[in-house]
């Protein structure tokens, strides 16, 4: 049984609303994370640029998502026998495709810089036991924000394909009109 246009639209803006809390809890569990020694007085910096990507990623992911909600609801909305306007779509879908490539990419940061960091401290740490493992179980926290950004990427996927799914069909709504 096929999904009407309505389900699909609000499929999306349920994916979106969904992803910005998800993406929120990337940008808490981030700033929640803290090491209890002062390794920068030691002359290391353990705050990874990777992070702040990730960070940069989530918040990118939360604008786009909010800039896209006012769409959604539109299209949700509007009455069928308004025709297809494939300008928003087209915007909507362009979006979706961007904010999906930037979360995917922090996820990757992420996760690489994580496992990378991890196994240095883990094998080539030149701290005491107590240092090492209060870095261990910083960047294993980390890992936790890394997953909500990664359901936050997969969410972008879901309304990615619904806004494609809907451009698509007013694509070929238009052929239909013009043969």
């Amino acid at each position: 049984m096929a999904l009407s246009r309505t389900a699909w639209i609000a499929a999306g803006l349920l994916a979106r609303l969904l992803m910005i809390a998800v993406l929120a809890m990337t940008v808490q569990s981030r700033f929640a994370n803290r090491v209890h020694y002062d390794f920068k007085a030691a002359g290391y910096n353990n705050d990874l640029q990777s992070y702040t990507y990730a960070v940069v990623a989530a918040v990118v992911g939360m604008a786009g998502s909010v800039l896209q909600i006012p769409v959604a609801v539109y299209l949700l909305c509007r009455s069928k026998r308004m025709t297809s306007r494939s300008l928003i779509l087209d915007v909507s879908m362009y979006a979706d495709i961007v904010v999906t490539v930037v979360l995917a990419s922090g996820v990757g940061a992420g996760f690489g810089a994580t496992d990378d960091v991890l196994e240095y401290v883990k094998h080539g740490s030149r701290w005491g036991d107590d240092a090492t493992q209060d870095l261990v179980k910083y960047y294993q926290k980390g890992i936790i924000a890394i997953v909500f950004l990664l359901i936050g990427m997969l969410l972008s996927v879901c309304a990615t394909v619904v806004s494609t799914r809907l451009r698509v069909r007013a694509a070929s709504n238009d052929d239909i009109a013009y043969v």
